[in-house]
């Protein structure tokens, strides 16, 4: 687990292109949330360096409905699509498919309940994943920092909950 490794370091491993790519997916996505757009590199890089770089391999799973796990994770490259299953445990459907830029988790991460859906590598990614302790860590180390992303992950829920409601009630 990586608890704080320094921007430089981070830059080197190659994270200075992850950062890009998830920083122009956030571009990309700005109908999702207002997503940190103030933030420049070495803010991200920064929070990166709390977090644990994964690979997903195409076809596998990266969150699993029903798991006890609180992890939040970035996605850095590649596509993820989202789906949930009915109380039939058989009928399957898509809520959303996801690139770089997104956040994924973040319900678990705030509510330490089981993950309400499955996210599944559609192509091969990459993503940022950082578990509570790590915040935790990250909180420490920049509080001003830290502030900002929980008020973002806040949207970016906010804006997942009024999509959803305009759905129900459309």
């Amino acid at each position: 687990m990586n608890l704080g490794m320094s921007p430089d370091v981070a830059q080197q491993s190659g994270l200075r292109s992850a950062i890009a790519d998830f920083r122009a997916g956030c571009a990309a996505a700005r109908d999702e949330a207002p997503w940190l757009p103030d933030w420049r590199d070495e803010d991200w890089s920064f929070l990166f360096g709390f977090m644990d770089i994964r690979k997903v391999q195409s076809g596998d799973a990266l969150i699993r409905r029903g798991e006890p796990d609180r992890t939040l994770y970035f996605v850095l490259r590649g596509e993820l699509e989202i789906i949930v299953q009915s109380s039939d445990g058989f009928t399957m459907g898509r809520v959303a498919r996801v690139g770089a830029g997104a956040v994924l988790g973040e319900l678990a991460f705030f509510d330490d309940g089981p993950r309400s859906a499955t996210a599944w590598a559609v192509t091969s990614c990459e993503v940022a994943a950082m578990s509570p302790d790590q915040y935790g860590a990250f909180e420490l180390a920049s509080p001003g920092l830290a502030h900002t992303l929980l008020f973002a992950l806040g949207r970016v829920l906010a804006t997942r909950l009024r999509r959803t409601t305009a759905r129900l009630a459309g």
